[in-house]
Formats: C-alpha cells, structure tokens, sequence
C-alpha cells in the first residue's frame, strides 16, 4: 500500500488547524499540525513533510518570514494562506520561497485541488542531492564537490550556494538573496551578497573550471 502523503498545517488558530485536519484526512493525507514558527522548523525536521501549509499571520514570527527557514532546509512545496487580500502580501510569500497562495475563507476543495496539483509538479521532488555539471552537493552532510575536489563553506556560503543551484536560470536580487540566505537578520546590507558571491567564486571557479554563477547587471544573480 502507498504511504499517504504528508501535510503539516501551520496555523496559530486551533478551531482552522482542527477543521484542516479532518478535511485533509477525508481526502487521503496524512496531516499533522502546529501553530507557530519554532514548532514548524522542528516538525519539519522530523516528519519530512510532502507539503506544508503555511499560514501567513503566526505568534513572534510570521510565516513570510519562516520561508526563508524552511528553504534553508527543504524543497518541500509550500500552500500559503492568509485572511489579507493585498497584492503585496501574496508577492511578498512567492518571492521568499512559497509555491502557491490561497486566501481565506476558502473551500476545501480548492485547497485540496491545489494541494494534488503541487505534488504532481515533477520539479518539486525532493532529493537529498543536488547536481549542476561537475557540482555535486549533499544537503544532509553540507557538503560539496566538484569533480576530485571537496569545498569547505561556512553556513550562508553553503545556504546562498544551494539556494542559486536549486533554481538554475532563475535571477535573484541581492534583496530576495539577504531574504532567502540571511532572513530576518536586518543589519545586513545588500553589499554582504556581493561579498559572499565572491567567496564562491574564489573557491569553485579557479581555472579550468568554467564559471557557474553569473553577474546579471542591474538586476543581481543567477547559476547557469
């Protein structure tokens, strides 16, 4: 038999987290649930969760916020919900990580729906690795490689590293980079990301390695 697949249900409102838990269990997930941000990283952790549902109003941290967390440690596709309307806020969660936005009220159906629909995207299945050419990263060990030769990071060189390989392509801002890498640590200053990025490339693009992580002028970073 086919295990069930994991939901965990972030939400400071006991009444939702109970009403969440037997709909989604009617539909054939498996569901557990927390209400605030400490909680989550720690089920996260634990239970490996096949999709989270993110509340966006939480007790000391919110959870645009917490995106960045939980991206630290997870591909793990994220639903965010929230009573707020305003374009700002759903820009705001998409850029930081989330996967998909559902205001409240809502119906259950629909949630459900969109929940199925991210667990059919083939991109967002979770790996404990992560390829790019030569490169080769192992998330649970921190480690990575390129052909013969190991790399020794500190944590955000490691973070902001993983972070552009996993979406290869795509451009980030030296704003969605502090977001994603440093969080909710405000004395950063853009600059720091141009600094970091500089320390990768010292260590992984020394001839004859061709270079990975590109300059886009006016806009900020990208891995091709």
């Amino acid at each position: 038999m086919s295990q069930l697949p994991r939901v965990l249900v972030v939400d400071d409102e006991l009444p939702m987290r109970e009403y969440l838990t037997i709909g989604l269990q009617q539909h054939g997930f498996a569901v557990a649930t927390v209400g605030d941000g400490a909680a989550a990283l720690q089920e996260l952790d634990l239970r490996k969760p096949d999709l989270i549902v993110l509340d966006v109003m939480l007790p000391r941290t919110d959870g645009i916020a917490l995106l960045p967390e939980f991206r630290r440690k997870s591909e793990v596709p994220i639903l965010m919900l929230s009573a707020r309307s305003d374009l700002d806020v759903r820009i705001a969660g998409l850029q930081n990580g989330a996967d998909d936005y559902l205001g409240k009220p809502f119906a259950l159906s629909e949630l459900v729906g969109r929940l199925q629909a991210l667990l059919r995207r083939p991109n967002l299945m979770r790996t404990n690795e992560l390829s790019f050419g030569e490169l080769s990263i192992d998330l649970d060990q921190r480690t990575v490689t390129r052909g013969r030769e190991f790399f020794d990071f500190s944590v955000r060189e490691f973070d902001l590293l993983t972070t552009l390989v996993r979406h290869q392509g795509k451009v980030y801002s030296r704003g969605q980079l502090l977001r994603r890498v440093w969080g909710s640590e405000r004395e950063i200053q853009p600059g720091t990301v141009d600094t970091y990025i500089s320390y990768l490339r010292a260590k992984l693009e020394r001839p004859p390695h061709r270079r990975i992580i590109h300059t886009i002028r006016g806009i900020g970073y990208m891995a091709r």
